[in-house]
């Protein structure tokens, strides 16, 4: 389908910010936050009154007033050990020949600092997307690459055009050890040397954030699609840089490089060293994909990691090397293919009983290993059911769409309570071209508010993990056909569908060895952040019920932010009300770390 000349009113909704005066603010420049769950176009001018032609409703511009009456101030909240992000936009009504930005070191009233290193500031790059299958997009320049300033500056590109929007994105990175407390500082942005006062406030709760990423996940990197983006910079050091990028970012990607997993013993060593005892990592995916799978194959890999965990538990470390593992060979498998997801089930499972005795001495590596997932992105068929006599899905992988209704849910919810086999079924679900707008995505043209509630609503209905196709796709994907692209110019990964499987961008054109992230990544793990707000609940709700013997039940608690945010699978897209919400959830985390009993009373409030 083709793009819209304008948004739907509910976008605009979202979208519209205003504009506060600021008494050393130019008179010829707009300027004003954003939330980074906001993607501001380059060529949209947000201080418009929209309705102002006839391709817009009044309906548009009711919804446009209340939201005419922002500032420039940039207000971060956020836990000690967390990263928050806000975007400054600047809208010059001349032509910038040159732009910088110098961050602030930050202090509370006790003369506690979050110094200037603690902050980072990127230049946003644009994209323009003509074409989508987002039904609420219209045609434009979108924000997606964050290119960290000083490259930007390397490449000569800091100048804005007359007229034209420049984001900023400026990340605040907190440490386990800085003081709770509010912080404030001034940054400034230089604009053809003409020095601009940004006001900051952080503040910073007391309560931390968890170290161990409790959301599963499994972001898949295409090792063999860097070199289409990176070109002569890439080698295994480079592929090692990409893996760490997405561990870093609060993301578990599916599986080491080739070179690190050709061989089971190697694959083993490797993965104790990197996976095993790492809390950012929450799942990994076996070695094992269509294109190479055999049983024979399989038991190699799983033995070797058997016969590692031993040495290592013999050696007097407690590592467990299976609690993070998943099967996963049965992509979106069509009916033909059923017989063979039924035999793959069946040998993985047969291979599991067989292989366990190993582990008698050890009762929770033998749990582990026996309750190693086995993935299928599938939603759910009755026939696919697994018994012990024949082969099925145990591990649920449906589209986000597939839970949209409560029926829906409890279907799912039957299938993780079920006994019909020993090892149990569990519940995951993805996204990639399919679900678009109003579920959540990760598309480029989407707003940013729908992928950025996922975490949310996984949460509320116990989904344990979510799956993403791939971070860097850098070809382009048609009917039958693969070509190259251009992923500074082109985001259509897809015939129809921007941005999809690309997360990032090849840092060799910007100096970096190593990815680009994009708003979207950040919004992922920002997502993931979000997570843990909700897991940290849970367990002090638990650690009262166990101190008071009473049955409070954290969802259910939870219930009354739920339902501000989105309703079955699709999220609301009033950016400020999500803000209010974290930052009351955020408030709700501190107060159950300084006192458990009155964090209980204002979450039952």
């Amino acid at each position: 389908m083709g793009l819209k000349k304008v948004y739907s009113g509910l976008f605009v909704f979202t979208m519209c910010f205003g504009l506060a005066s600021c008494d050393n603010k130019p008179k010829d420049i707009d300027l004003y936050y954003a939330y980074s769950t906001e993607n501001c176009l380059k060529d949209w001018d947000y201080l418009k009154k929209q309705g102002e032609d006839e391709f817009e409703t009044e309906f548009i511009l009711e919804q446009n007033e209340p939201f005419l009456n922002r500032d420039y101030t940039l207000r971060y909240n956020l836990m000690q050990g967390e990263n928050d992000g806000m975007q400054l936009i600047v809208r010059p009504h001349y032509y910038v020949n040159n732009f910088d930005f110098v961050l602030p070191t930050l202090k509370n009233e006790n003369g506690d600092e979050i110094a200037s290193s603690n902050l980072s500031v990127a230049a946003v790059w644009y994209q323009e997307v003509t074409y989508s299958l987002e039904t609420e997009a219209m045609a434009g320049f979108y924000p997606d690459a964050l290119i960290p300033l000083a490259n930007y500056k390397w490449r000569r590109m800091n100048h804005i055009e007359k007229d034209m929007n420049q984001s900023f994105y400026i990340n605040v990175k907190s440490t386990y050890d800085m003081k709770p407390g509010l912080y404030k500082g001034t940054g400034q942005l230089v604009l053809d040397g003409e020095k601009i006062d940004i006001p900051f406030e952080v503040k910073l709760y007391d309560v931390k954030m968890s170290e161990t990423a409790h959301w599963k996940s499994s972001y898949l990197i295409w090792y063999e699609e860097i070199v289409n983006g990176e070109r002569e910079n890439t080698d295994n050091d480079l592929y090692l840089e990409y893996y760490n990028f997405i561990v870093n970012h609060r993301m578990s990607p599916d599986g080491f490089p080739d070179f690190m997993e050709d061989n089971p013993k190697t694959f083993a060593d490797y993965y104790y060293q990197i996976v095993a005892k790492n809390p950012r990592i929450s799942s990994y995916r076996l070695p094992m994909f269509s294109t190479n799978y055999n049983i024979s194959r399989l038991e190699n890999y799983l033995q070797a990691l058997i016969d590692k965990n031993l040495e290592v538990r013999r050696a007097g470390d407690t590592c467990n090397f299976f609690d993070k593992l998943y099967f996963y060979v049965d992509d979106e498998p069509p009916a033909a293919n059923y017989d063979l997801l039924r035999m793959h089930d069946k040998e993985f499972y047969e291979l599991k009983k067989k292989l366990m005795t190993q582990l008698v001495d050890y009762p929770d590596l033998q749990d582990s290993f026996f309750h190693i997932e086995n993935l299928v992105t599938l939603h759910f068929n009755e026939l696919l059911v697994p018994t012990e006599e024949r082969g099925g899905i145990q591990t649920w992988c449906p589209q986000y769409q597939h839970f949209n209704t409560p029926e829906q849910r409890a279907n799912y919810k039957a299938r993780q309570n079920s006994t019909d086999r020993a090892c149990g079924e569990n519940v995951w679900w993805y996204g990639c071209m399919d679900p678009a707008s109003p579920y959540p995505s990760n598309h480029l043209d989407a707003k940013l508010i729908l992928g950025r509630t996922l975490s949310w609503m996984q949460f509320d209905y116990g989904i344990e993990g979510n799956i993403y196709w791939n971070v860097c796709y850098y070809s382009k994907q048609g009917v039958n056909t693969k070509t190259g692209r251009d992923v500074w110019s082109d985001p259509m990964t897809w015939i129809n569908c921007a941005g999809d499987g690309a997360l990032v961008y090849p840092g060799i054109d910007y100096g970096i060895k190593g990815p680009i992230p994009t708003l979207r990544l950040e919004s992922i793990q920002a997502c993931s952040e979000d997570y843990e707000y909700l897991y940290y609940i849970q367990e002090k709700v638990n650690e009262y019920n166990s101190l008071h013997a009473t049955n409070l039940d954290a969802i259910e608690l939870l219930q009354k932010y739920f339902e501000r945010l989105f309703i079955n699978v699709t999220p609301y897209t009033d950016t400020i009300e999500f803000e209010k919400v974290r930052t009351e959830v955020l408030g709700v985390c501190e107060k159950l770390n300084q006192n458990l009993s009155e964090g209980i009373a204002l979450l039952q409030k």
